[in-house]
């Protein structure tokens, strides 16, 4: 492949909260260096009666970042953009196009600021109108191809209050077939934790997740978890696998653990020492009904913190 092809893309959903605001400090982080694009992602829903505050549409839809804050999604695009120039990730030269679609009978519809570098890079911020917030973000996940999206989710005490809480990402985990980070009080620079199962889907993911955990200088620490004491051997005999793997793509593991017990209670239990617990997704792809009663499901869904879905 050459050219864009070769761009890492990475796909961040944010709402404005505290979550969305780590989540972007944890893309930076991993989108580092001039091959790497990041599209910041605000969904809301169509609304066919939306006032444009005496505005011209027209002047609305080529300014939809910098014009008032009632349009939902505008405050949060404006907070995401004065942090990238912060952490000097991006700056106040980057050449910038706006870019406006008609979508859903909505008056302002779908619109995007793309900014680009001297080097080629771009951050995108899109504001985009969808039936239902999981909806937006799928039908942008398929328009797109990201090698990771992220999804900043608040926690139990204020997701009902946040516009992306459990109900959507539920959703979009089970339709997405990509890797997918669900982010959870995201910290730095306390690595990943790549749990491997025996199956080849998982060796092949411990390898493609440790790759992207160098992108970050983030540790990579692998983890198996055996049944009883008679898995203890076949357990090992996965973690032999995965290092030759991880090792092959010139990357460094701090450390290597095997524990004995039901997997999803040590992987939740262990996983709290660590910014990511990163899984497989073995199931077949379109066969997505199978997810939900997965290992990978199960620690996604009660987990403290971070995961990561490799598909």
């Amino acid at each position: 492949m050459s050219g864009d092809d070769q761009r890492f893309r990475i796909l961040l959903c944010i709402d404005g909260s505290e979550e969305s605001h780590r989540g972007l400090r944890y893309a930076v982080r991993v989108g580092k260096g001039n091959d790497a694009d990041i599209t910041l992602l605000y969904v809301r829903r169509s609304d066919p009666t939306l006032s444009s505050g005496g505005m011209d549409l027209r002047i609305v839809r080529e300014n939809v970042i910098d014009w008032g804050l009632d349009l939902p999604g505008a405050a949060a695009l404006q907070d995401a953009h004065q942090q990238l120039i912060e952490m000097g990730f991006m700056n106040e030269h980057w050449k910038s196009k706006a870019v406006h679609k008609e979508a859903f009978g909505d008056p302002v519809g779908d619109n995007m600021q793309i900014y680009t570098s001297e080097t080629g890079a771009q951050i995108t911020l899109k504001n985009m109108v969808s039936p239902s917030v999981a909806r937006g973000i799928l039908d942008e996940c398929e328009l797109n191809e990201y090698e990771l999206t992220i999804i900043a989710m608040a926690d139990e005490e204020t997701a009902g209050r946040q516009h992306i809480n459990w109900d959507v990402t539920r959703t979009v985990v089970m339709n997405h077939t990509g890797t997918i980070l669900v982010a959870r009080g995201i910290e730095e620079n306390h690595g990943h934790l790549i749990c491997v199962t025996d199956d080849e889907k998982s060796i092949e993911a411990a390898a493609r997740d440790a790759v992207m955990a160098s992108r970050c200088e983030c540790p990579v620490h692998l983890y198996s978890v055996a049944a009883n004491e008679d898995g203890i051997e076949a357990a090992g005999d996965v973690i032999r696998q995965a290092r030759e793997a991880i090792e092959a793509e010139n990357v460094e593991i701090v450390d290597e653990a095997i524990e004995v017990g039901d997997p999803i209670e040590r992987i939740i239990e262990r996983g709290k020492n660590y910014s990511v617990i990163v899984m497989a997704d073995s199931h077949v792809r379109g066969l997505r009904r199978f997810f939900e009663v997965s290992v990978a499901y199960r620690v996604l869904q009660h987990a403290h913190n971070s995961v990561m879905i490799i598909r």
